[in-house]
């Protein structure tokens, strides 16, 4: 059995004012370390073997946060990157929905059916960030790995899990530093929590 901790990076700036940021290398804002620092205090399991953390920035430093508490290396994965959503990054929910309507309800209606122009399809997607987590979980054999990434590849990765089809990941909720554990039994995963932030609501 592995237990694999999947954590979404801490806010940034583009968090806040709801843009899309996808490939686009966004620093963490200080309310994003601070909730990374809160979720390192609070952790929840008491006994890690690894951390991996997407290339990207927002994801690295929330990862070397957690990586610093329990004095592991960090071990980056471009695999485990944001979906990369093309012309729309850098680029408000509110602006593009106002520019493109129909795209825009499309991509949250049905996610798999539209891409913006130079982005990636959320197959795709889903396809690098399995491939990422089954080599994790073969490295780790009855062991635990903390990966901390994106809400995008969180959710395509939890659908794969659940069997659900990528037309409903929207459905999957996640918040900046939000919890996830997911086990591994010979290659039969299972939901053990999902999207929690208790760690935010500590003194």
């Amino acid at each position: 059995m592995t237990k694999l901790i999947l954590i979404r990076h801490g806010e940034t700036e583009w968090n806040a004012r709801h843009m899309f940021q996808g490939h686009s290398d966004v620093e963490l804002a200080p309310e994003g370390v601070h909730q990374a620092h809160l979720l390192a205090a609070h952790f929840p399991v008491e006994l890690i073997n690894a951390v991996y953390s997407s290339d990207l920035h927002r994801a690295r430093m929330t990862a070397e946060i957690i990586a610093e508490k329990f004095n592991f290396e960090l071990r980056l994965d471009q695999r485990l990157r944001e979906a990369s959503y093309g012309n729309w990054e850098g680029r408000s929910f509110e602006e593009l929905a106002l520019a493109h309507p129909n795209e825009f309800k499309t991509f949250f209606l049905d996610p798999d059916a539209f891409t913006p122009e130079g982005g990636e399809r959320f197959a795709d997607v889903q396809t690098r960030a399995m491939a990422a987590l089954n080599e994790i979980v073969n490295a780790h054999p009855h062991q635990t790995a903390v990966v901390v990434t994106h809400g995008g590849i969180i959710r395509t990765l939890i659908a794969a899990v659940l069997g659900m089809p990528l037309k409903k990941m929207w459905a999957i909720k996640q918040f900046n530093t939000a919890v996830n554990i997911l086990r591994c039994d010979e290659g039969n995963y299972s939901v053990e929590l999902l999207n929690s932030v208790e760690h935010l609501h500590k003194l």
